[in-house]
């Protein structure tokens, strides 16, 4: 008996002396190690600082890593967000920050011209509002990855409202960006993924949008729901929106005055199978967003200096990361191989896509290298 007390407090003394794990460290670190902590796991091209686009990979990184949500499955979190339906006036940025971003409930939505792209009216200069009678849902967005699909994903679900509402809901989609050509482009991309008839149009006044809208250039989307030409609720997404927000839902659900049992029963008949399939987004290799990478050597504003920098650290990027070396090449030749690179910034511009694509996609061998002044 002596024996087997004596073992057990051996091996109590053990466990206790055991050293914690590097993750079962205190939390309380100081800022300094965090910022260097931080720095160290998402600097892409080593140069010893964040840039823009590393920046934001870190904080959806560390906010995915803070949210209760995140130890869910991702495929069970996003179907559930899918459908999900709850008090519009609930809605706050996340860290509780109030952003201002278009016009505010109450106030009534100015003129919106905008240049029609596709159907009858492409490249006509029309207002968007029309007659300004009904329900409308405004998304004004800018041209990320993440925006492109919540777009497609809002149409889906007005298409769908709009076969079992009686009150329509009009959608218009704003596309914001200063190269028009770049912008089309984009729409073009996803365009077989559209449906219904909503009014998509290119911003006239770059990607600061009308300056009557009062839009804040930093939030990747707006979105407004209105009635009669007023305003009802303001929904700014700064990083844009992946699948529709469970306030937005819930604010076109009271606007259009409908059940939220009927708007649950759309929903799901929109999604069926799909919602769980689209829920899980598809692998990023490289871990880097990289049309957002590539736009400011794209930018037809830019002088050769900007863009030169630019692709010089591209490159420093390239260097180390193949996936985004790739992804990058692939999308330069399609580029090159559509015939349409003059389309695509400045020559300085197509000088470093045609380099990319030769370093690392497959260039036809009768297109010749632009000079790149």
């Amino acid at each position: 008996m002596k024996t087997t007390i004596a073992l057990l407090a051996i091996l109590t003394i053990n466990i206790l002396c055991v050293p914690a794990k590097a993750d079962e460290a205190p939390v309380q670190r100081s800022n300094a190690q965090n910022r260097a902590e931080i720095i160290k796991k998402f600097d892409a091209d080593g140069d010893g600082k964040l840039s823009p686009e590393e920046a934001a990979n870190a904080r959806r990184a560390i906010a995915a890593k803070k949210s209760p949500e995140a130890e869910r499955p991702a495929q069970n979190r996003d179907y559930q967000q899918a459908f999900s339906i709850k008090n519009p006036k609930d809605f706050k940025i996340d860290g509780g920050k109030e952003i201002f971003s278009g016009p505010q409930a109450g106030e009534p939505l100015p003129k919106l011209k905008v240049t029609v792209t596709g159907g009858e009216q492409d490249g006509q200069v029309i207002n968007a509002l029309g007659t300004s009678k009904g329900v409308q849902i405004l998304v004004f967005a800018d041209q990320s990855g993440s925006t492109a699909r919540g777009v497609i994903g809002l149409l889906r679900l007005a298409n769908t409202i709009n076969a079992g509402s009686k009150t329509k809901l009009h959608a218009i989609v704003v596309y914001l960006g200063d190269d028009t050509n770049a912008l089309a482009a984009n729409v073009n991309r996803y365009r077989n993924y559209i449906v219904g008839s909503p009014t998509i149009g290119l911003s006239r006044d770059g990607r600061d949008g009308p300056g009557s809208y009062g839009l804040d250039r930093n939030i990747s989307m707006t979105v407004l729901v209105a009635e009669n030409g007023v305003v009802k609720y303001n929904f700014p997404f700064p990083q844009g929106m992946l699948t529709p927000d469970p306030h937005l839902l819930g604010a076109i659900t009271e606007v259009l005055a409908v059940k939220t049992e009927s708007m649950e029963k759309w929903l799901s008949a929109s999604y069926g199978n799909r919602g769980r399939a689209n829920a899980k987004p598809k692998a990023n290799p490289s871990g880097i967003d990289v049309r957002s990478l590539i736009a400011p050597v794209l930018d037809k504003s830019a002088d050769a200096q900007a863009i030169e920098a630019a692709a010089k650290r591209i490159d420093l990027i390239l260097e180390k990361n193949k996936a985004a070396a790739a992804q990058i090449g692939a999308m330069a030749k399609r580029i090159i191989d559509s015939g349409k690179l003059a389309d695509y910034g400045t020559e300085r511009s197509q000088y470093h896509l045609f380099k990319w694509a030769k370093l690392y996609g497959v260039v036809k061998s009768e297109v010749s290298p632009p000079q790149g002044k």
